[in-house]
């Protein structure tokens, strides 16, 4: 069977070294396009398994231009396996193919339709996620007939990168095997019910701010979604010990704990907890959020050497942003 590869990152790249190791496939071409920090593996990585193995090599970040449109169908190619591409795919594009794109995505579909869905299911307090391989709808995301699907179990502890580390490896196993079916012609496709659908939409770095007016248990899940490999939770905070200077603190793993006694604190306050030897910050529920790994201002650092004072607050209120625009006023007119 003849079988294209459009694609990229470290999904990418293992279910090429798959389909090259599949005696039973030969693949025309591969067209790999602009990676992104999160995904892995980049254009010298296909451009190298393509060269090494005798494939024609392509780099394009749209396959909707009448000359990838004319390409494709001048290959003859029976399916086209499509990882991590970066838009939707027009229907003149698929129709080149006899028997479509095939597409992996991280979402029990119809459910988690779109972007950041294994981050949305964090914080959706998901007891599970999903992987679907399936074939793709001209100009829809993550629609189209599901040929296999796999529940990815999910506690109050999965962070994005444990989600991300288990579809790159899993899911690159499971495109492997529903090619296989479809090569052996023993595989069955079932419809998405529409009704059922649930659409989500990008997360930008930007939302991982957090605020801490809301319930411990929210913010905690905020870090675990929106950590390694993406930027992470994050509060700005003007340090009293270091003459106010403002600094950014993300936030890479905490927990959450009960203070041992009553007591009085706005959120967001930093407390000595444990005959100090830990740090916390309260929420907006009162419980309290135990700092175990942080990096200030991009840094690897200590909770308790960083915070040595009953006094530091994290967020940043208007009297803080007048002063650094007053200093900066009076920076811009000296």
């Amino acid at each position: 069977m003849r079988v294209g590869f459009v694609g990229r990152g470290t999904l990418g790249r293992d279910v090429l070294k798959g389909l090259i190791d599949n005696e039973n496939i030969e693949i025309p071409f591969v067209i790999n396009c602009r990676v992104t920090p999160e995904v892995g593996a980049g254009r010298d990585v296909f451009e190298k398994m393509a060269l090494d193995n005798n494939i024609p090599f392509h780099f394009s970040n749209t396959l909707n231009a009448d000359k990838w449109i004319s390409y494709i169908r001048e290959q003859n190619v029976d399916l086209v396996v499509a990882m991590l591409w970066l838009d939707t795919i027009g229907e003149e594009v698929i129709s080149g193919a006899r028997l479509g794109f095939l597409n992996l995505h991280g979402g029990m579909l119809p459910r988690y339709r779109g972007n950041a869905c294994s981050n949305w299911a964090i914080l959706n307090k998901e007891d599970q996620q999903g992987l679907s391989v399936h074939l793709m709808e001209a100009g829809k995301l993550d629609s189209g007939p599901v040929v296999l699907q796999e529940i990815i179990p999910m506690t109050d502890r999965t962070t994005i990168k444990e989600l991300m580390d288990h579809i790159d490896k899993r899911g690159a196993e499971l495109v492997l095997q529903a090619v296989g079916m479809i090569v052996r012609d023993e595989y069955t496709l079932t419809s998405q019910n529409e009704e059922k659908a649930l659409r989500c939409y990008p997360r930008l770095p930007r939302d991982g701010e957090i605020n801490w007016h809301d319930a411990a248990e929210k913010i905690e899940r905020l870090i675990r979604a929106a950590g390694d490999p993406y930027p992470g939770a994050y509060s700005f905070y003007s340090d009293v010990r270091d003459e106010g200077r403002i600094k950014k603190m993300t936030i890479c793993s905490a927990h959450i704990e009960e203070h041992p006694t009553e007591f009085c604190a706005v959120p967001g306050h930093v407390l000595k907890i444990q005959d100090d030897l830990k740090r916390a910050v309260v929420c907006g529920d009162m419980k309290l959020l135990v700092l175990d790994e942080i990096r200030i201002d991009g840094i690897s650092s200590d909770p308790v050497s960083s915070f040595r004072t009953v006094r530091q607050r994290m967020g940043l209120d208007t009297e803080i942003l007048l002063n650094e625009l007053w200093k900066l006023k009076e920076r811009l007119n000296a």
